[in-house]
């Protein structure tokens, strides 16, 4: 009896210990962190961002299945939709219908070029989701993305799970700090954050997307991810 205690035990924390490990891309492990990592690729890629304005709403739409975006760390792709203005607030939906669940796409507020070590660096704040029901908050500088929260990923119901379906992001400067920010999603508050990292961006830039390519995204298969707002 006390054996198959032990089995059963070793079993659950088995379990749990799959539920609670970092994100591994599914399939193999193929799709990294679903995010921005050191070691993967990173640019600015307006030709895939394709925008549209059917007069109630301006929409982009990004697609690839361009095998040369694939990379062992992830491959990540962002845009500007907007001229250097401050930040207030901003809503986009975002709708992924190809692509890695886990792999992130989203917004990329206040970004501008800031002097580090005497070189100007793109320096911007980014919110991710991904299909399934988590979300991300970073700052890039240059290249190399930080998390803004403690965890890289985290879940909320709030969030529509699944391939094709739609949720809106909404981000808020705080009226009282400019570097202080509030998050909902679809409608709720999920979360604050704050851009403490120096450079600070002091709620100021350009507004963009931004979208993640796994590692076996474009093994034969395709990217595509719609922004409305």
């Amino acid at each position: 009896m006390k054996q198959n205690t032990k089995l059963i035990a070793a079993c659950i924390i088995a379990i749990l210990a799959a539920c609670l490990s970092p994100y591994n891309g599914g399939n193999g492990g193929n799709g990294g962190t679903g995010l921005p990592n050191n070691g993967g690729g990173f640019d600015a890629l307006s030709e895939l961002f394709l925008p549209i304005n059917d007069g109630t709403q301006n929409t982009t739409n990004f697609f690839t299945n361009d095998p040369k975006y694939r990379n062992p760390s992830g491959y990540t792709l962002w845009t500007y939709c907007s001229d250097a203005s401050d930040f207030i607030e901003r809503t986009v939906t975002v709708k992924k219908t190809l692509g890695n669940i886990r792999a992130g796409f989203g917004l990329v507020i206040c970004s501008n070029q800031r002097q580090i070590n005497g070189q100007a660096q793109t320096v911007f704040l980014t919110v991710m989701i991904n299909n399934n029901q988590e979300y991300a908050v970073g700052k890039v500088i240059g290249a190399s993305y930080t998390s803004l929260l403690p965890s890289l990923w985290y879940y909320s119901n709030r969030i529509n799970e699944g391939i094709g379906w739609e949720n809106a992001i909404k981000i808020v400067k705080d009226n009282y700090d400019s570097n202080k920010y509030h998050l909902y999603i679809n409608g709720y508050w999920v979360n604050d954050f704050s851009d403490n990292e120096q450079p600070q961006c002091n709620g100021q830039g350009r507004n963009g997307y931004i979208v993640v390519i796994a590692q076996d995204d474009l093994n034969g298969g395709a990217v595509a991810v719609n922004f409305s707002e």
